[in-house]
C-alpha cells in the first residue's frame, strides 16, 4: 500500500471519528482570524477569507474525509489544507489542548472529547504520512 493510500485511510478514520462526535474546526479558524484582525485591523479581505475558511471548517469530519479523498487522488497539498481546516487543529494545538486539560485535571472532559482528539490525531498523522509530488522536476 503506497503512502498516500495509507494517509487517505488515516484521514478517513479521523473524519469518521469527527463526524461521530460532531466536532468541527470553526473555533480554531475563528481564533486564527481574530488574531489576524488584531494585527492588521478589520479588512474586507480578512472578513471574506474568514467566511470561506469558517464554512469549510464547519464541515468538520466531512472536510477531513474530503481531504483524505484528495490525498488518495494525489492532490496532497489541497488534501492537507482541507484536513487542517476541517479539524481546526495542528499537532501543537492538539498537544496544547491535551496538556492544558491534564494540568487542570479535567479528566471527565478529556474522556468526553476523546473521539475528537483521536480524530484530529488521525488527521494530523495523515498529513504527515502523505507525500506530495515535487512542483518542479
Amino acid at each position: 500500500m503506497k503512502l498516500n493510500s495509507q494517509a487517505a485511510l488515516l484521514a478517513a478514520v479521523g473524519g469518521v471519528l469527527l463526524l461521530i462526535v460532531g466536532y468541527s474546526g470553526v473555533r480554531g479558524v475563528d481564533h486564527f482570524f481574530d488574531w489576524l484582525v488584531a494585527i492588521f485591523g478589520p479588512r474586507p479581505l480578512l472578513l471574506e477569507l474568514s467566511r470561506i475558511f469558517g464554512g469549510i471548517a464547519s464541515l468538520g469530519g466531512i472536510a477531513v474525509l474530503l481531504g483524505g479523498y484528495l490525498i488518495f487522488k494525489d492532490k496532497v497539498r489541497s488534501g492537507r489544507i482541507l484536513i487542517l481546516v476541517g479539524s481546526g487543529a495542528g499537532f501543537f494545538t492538539l498537544l496544547l489542548f491535551i496538556s492544558v486539560n491534564l494540568w487542570r485535571e479535567e479528566f471527565s472532559y478529556l474522556v468526553e472529547v476523546l473521539p475528537a482528539i483521536l480524530g484530529i490525531a488521525f488527521g494530523i498523522a495523515a498529513q504527515f504520512r502523505a507525500k506530495a509530488e515535487p512542483i518542479l522536476p
